[in-house]
């Protein structure tokens, strides 16, 4: 279960807000085990005085590191659902490029190690009589 921290500066009803951000969230990222919280951050562009721009920002922490998303939309439904599908799609890439760095490593250690036990050979023109 991810830990979902959602703060909101809008007049909608939290428990609205709450119930469809949370369900978005979890459902888009229940597949990364290793998502610590998620902080979901809704308001509006201009503020009290109106118009067609909500922002959702979300942050997601895992392991050490955290990654930010930022969504402008015209109204908080659809900024909190591009945000969720841009984390997720973010989060597979960011962890992907750790899986092939760390195999990256991998491979060159394994490559060092196969180096220096060639070296290590005994040349057989050499004898040891």
């Amino acid at each position: 279960m991810i830990l979902i921290e959602i703060r909101s500066t809008l007049d909608y009803p939290e428990r609205e807000i709450r119930q469809f951000a949370e369900h978005r969230v979890s459902f888009a990222l229940n597949r990364f085990r290793d998502l610590r919280r998620v902080v979901l951050s809704i308001g509006d562009v201009n503020g009290p005085k109106g118009g067609p721009d909500k922002r959702c920002r979300m942050i997601a922490e895992y392991g050490l590191a955290s990654v930010v998303i930022e969504e402008v939309q015209v109204n908080w439904q659809s900024a909190v659902a591009l945000a969720t599908r841009r984390l997720a799609r973010k989060l597979a890439r960011e962890l992907e490029r750790a899986k092939r760095s760390g195999a990256r490593r991998m491979v060159a250690r394994g490559a060092a190690d196969r180096v220096s036990l060639r070296k290590a050979r005994v040349d057989p023109k050499i004898s040891s009589d």
